[in-house]
């Protein structure tokens, strides 16, 4: 998961392509990752929580809040990402979009504009 969200990061469309499983491609899936990676600037990533995964594993799941900035705005995306293993490689299945991910009014904003959630987007929702 961390290695797809470094794709996006350095726009290596190639390698999102691969790890995709073959089941999910379509004939415009390089068009879309493209325009994704190409339209924003990813600012971090934080993995929430993990299942299985693991080396001896078949399959896996992983939470997680991407941080990134399109235009002006910073927005997030949280998910929750499914992965299987096929001959000795990782594909991404799919996925399931979580609601909007709230840290505590004292920790850090999601954002990493360095203020306190509730002096920045706490104050914005």
């Amino acid at each position: 998961m961390r290695s797809r969200y470094s794709a996006y990061c350095l726009k290596n469309i190639d390698y999102l392509f691969n790890t995709e499983h073959p089941s999910r491609r379509q004939p415009n899936s390089r068009q879309l990752i493209s325009a994704t990676a190409n339209n924003v600037a990813w600012l971090g990533l934080t993995v929430l929580a993990t299942e299985a995964g693991q080396p001896e594993d078949e399959a896996g799941v992983v939470e997680f809040v991407a941080v990134y900035q399109e235009g002006e705005s910073a927005a997030q995306l949280h998910e929750r990402s499914r992965f299987i293993k096929e001959e000795g490689k990782w594909f991404y299945t799919n996925g399931d979009m979580l609601p909007p991910f709230q840290p505590k009014k004292n920790e850090p904003c999601w954002c990493k504009s360095g203020k306190k959630f509730k002096q920045c987007h706490r104050k914005k929702s």
